[in-house]
């Protein structure tokens, strides 16, 4: 069954200046829908898009910058990792300390030094766990030459000794050689031992 053609008589009939107002209206018609409908919620799309990739842009050089300073943190933590390493090398265990200080007296007693006193202090343990402090009282009597030698050994030794509190009192003559009384602590830092594994020191 063929289809009738519009009847367009009365369209016709319309005066052109309403046809064209229609026309108007036809086409403000279809673009409010096409803002309200396609446009208006496109563009929220897109400053939406855009207002996340601005948030990931920030939050990736934020990272970036975390990332520097975790790698910083990083890289110095490893050097002081070495230094610590290369310090503790020179830490003797607790008892090699214990029998190193004894050496040192036999050592004095060995270049021409009159031991007078030998005392073991209390052992201290580092807080930091990783050392223990060995203290002893000495007092020898000597040459100015000999006790020099003496503190130059020690200081030569490939481990931590310190010397300290060092007191001389005046020279006076004995046996045909002027002696002076000298006091001072020695200190000998060792690598903690366990409990009850080492013995006071010069014991």
């Amino acid at each position: 069954m063929a289809m009738k053609a519009p009847d367009l008589t009365a369209f016709k009939a319309i005066p052109m200046q309403q046809k064209v107002a229609m026309l108007i209206l036809v086409l403000v018609g279809i673009g409010v829908g096409f803002y309200f409908y396609v446009e208006e919620p496109l563009q929220t799309d897109i400053t939406n898009l855009k207002a996340d990739i601005a948030k990931l842009d920030t939050e990736i050089n934020t990272n970036k910058v975390r990332i520097a300073k975790l790698e910083e943190l990083k890289r110095l933590n490893a050097e002081l990792q070495r230094q610590l390493d290369k310090n503790l090398e020179y830490l003797p265990p607790e008892e090699e300390a214990v029998t190193l200080l004894k050496q040192l007296s036999n050592l004095g007693t060995r270049i021409g030094l009159d031991l007078k006193l030998w005392r073991p202090g209390t052992r201290v343990e580092d807080s930091s766990k990783l050392f223990v402090r060995l203290p002893v009282d000495v007092e020898m009597s000597g040459g100015y030459h000999t006790l020099a030698l003496f503190f130059d050994r020690i200081g030569k030794l490939p481990r931590i000794i310190n010397v300290n509190k060092i007191k001389m009192g005046g020279g006076k003559e004995e046996r045909g050689r002027v002696s002076v009384q000298t006091s001072f602590q020695l200190t000998a830092f060792a690598s903690p031992s366990a409990p009850g594994g080492a013995k006071p020191a010069g014991k």
